[in-house]
């Protein structure tokens, strides 16, 4: 007999023959998933790890294996499949790659090589749709492009966070379809693209107000966009401005001169001012005055100009009140003749400011740093003022100290104060050194006044200083 005679055996061999049977009615190849690490450990430097798993193949047998886009070979660990509760086998990897790799989106291959089949899953950083919804941005032209030949700009349209690089962008003109070149379509993430687009106009288009729009469509969005010169200025142009400004205190004193200056503000940088006619005159004779004119960038808007047209009168006539007259010619900024007047305000109850001169506080003394010399000037008018300081009677660099503007204290009568303060050395101020602070004031005997401080006194007193602030002298007629 084939059997064996021993009860004991007989079952054994039962029971192999049943489970030879059930094994190979449930041998299947392996299911493959990727084990992704969390958005916490993703660096910008430095590596990762990430892995995947091989479930319920039978029989156990199966080996990994790892590599990328570029069938680069990737360091890599596999774990021993183990027996599990469903009678079929569980096995693991894990794959160390660059984060800066993984958080670009590249994709890695995990390959299960098993007996009844292979499998490779990809496992890529997931995708996370974009939280800020699609948007158009519309750039204006440059100012400054149109001064080129031809007399040509560009405007740009850009489309954000689209979820398809499918996307169209079309132009109109006045709602009018025009042409233009292909979008350029950039990649931002994995799931977010920008689209961008580009459109030459005319200076003329652009001066005259047409309404350029930007169309911008895919299967989940569509969304339009205009520009034109009034929406962006809120006119046909920004408007051309012109202020006189009267001549500095300080200046009269130094040159013995009133300088008058006309500004006309708000010039587009490409405008022609070769027509550009600017005259001082007196109100009195109407005679024209010689007139310098100069230009200059804006420095808050590189696309603007402003001009200065300055003419120098004699002291006396603008301290007696004489009114000038600044008038201005151009066909294209203004439309007839600008005229503008100015002359000396007038205070009916002028008076000399109360001068105080202060020694640096003894905490900031302490210090043994940098101390602060204070020139206070109170209860004066008109408000035009200049101070000038003195070290050991030698001018001091204006670098070196700060001057507030007049503010006013008073209504009845109008009255104002300023101060200045001028950084010392600590060394120099315990040494003794002397510190003047000079004050001109129309209303001040001479014209002029100064104080004096210093460490061993204490208090300010009054020196005789002798300061030359010019030879310039002009010549009135």
């Amino acid at each position: 007999s084939i059997f064996p005679k021993k009860p004991l055996l007989l079952l054994l061999l039962l029971l192999l023959l049943l489970l030879l049977f059930v094994s190979s009615a449930c041998q299947s190849a392996p299911h493959v998933f990727p084990l992704i690490p969390s958005s916490g450990s993703i660096s910008n430097n430095g590596n990762i790890t990430i892995g995947c798993l091989a479930q319920d193949f039978l029989p156990g047998s199966l080996t990994f294996s790892w590599d990328n886009d570029e069938d680069e070979a990737i360091e890599f660990t596999e774990f021993p499949p183990f027996f599990n509760s469903h009678g079929t086998f569980t096995a693991s990897s894990k794959a160390v790659v660059p984060a800066a790799a993984w958080k670009h989106f590249n994709p890695f291959y995990c390959k299960a090589a098993h007996s009844l089949g292979n499998r490779t899953e990809e496992i890529v950083r997931p995708i996370v749709r974009p939280d800020s919804p699609p948007n158009i941005i519309i750039s204006a032209p440059l100012l400054k492009d149109f001064a080129g030949s031809p007399l040509n700009a560009t405007i740009t349209c850009t489309a954000i966070n689209l979820h398809t690089q499918k996307t169209t962008i079309q132009w109109l003109r006045d709602g009018k379809v025009i042409e233009s070149d292909e979008p350029t379509t950039i990649r931002i993430s994995k799931c977010s693209y920008s689209v961008r687009s580009e459109l030459t106009i005319t200076k003329n288009d652009w001066d005259n107000g047409k309404k350029f729009s930007c169309k911008v469509s895919n299967e989940r969005f569509s969304g339009i966009k205009n520009i034109s010169r009034p929406l962006i200025c809120g006119g046909l142009s920004i408007p051309v401005t012109v202020e006189t400004i009267q001549p500095s205190y300080a200046d009269i004193y130094q040159t013995k001169s009133a300088k008058l200056t006309c500004r006309i503000s708000n010039i587009p940088d490409e405008q022609d001012l070769k027509e550009l006619n600017v005259t001082w005159t007196r109100a009195s004779d109407d005679k024209p005055l010689d007139t310098a004119l100069e230009t200059y960038h804006d420095e808050e808007n590189s696309d603007l100009i402003y001009a200065d047209a300055v003419a120098t009168v004699c002291v006396d006539e603008w301290e007696k009140g004489e009114t000038f007259n600044c008038k201005i010619i151009h066909p294209d900024l203004f439309p007839s003749m600008e005229v503008r007047s100015l002359r000396k305000p007038q205070d009916g109850n002028p008076s000399a400011p109360h001068i105080y001169i202060l020694p640096p506080p003894p905490d900031q003394l302490a210090l043994q740093e940098t101390a602060t010399v204070t020139c206070l000037m109170k209860d004066f008018s008109p408000p035009e003022f200049f101070v000038k300081w003195l070290r050991n009677d030698e001018p001091v660099d204006a670098s070196k100290y700060f001057t507030s503007t007049a503010t006013q204290e008073s209504k009845a009568p109008k009255r104002y104060y300023a101060y200045s303060m001028l950084n010392v050395n600590t060394e120099e101020w315990n040494s003794g050194t002397t510190y003047t602070c000079m004050v001109g004031h129309e209303m001040l005997p001479l014209q002029t006044s100064q104080k004096t401080i210093d460490k061993n006194t204490g208090k300010p007193t009054v020196v005789n200083v002798s300061l030359v602030l010019s030879d310039t002298a002009s010549t009135c007629q």
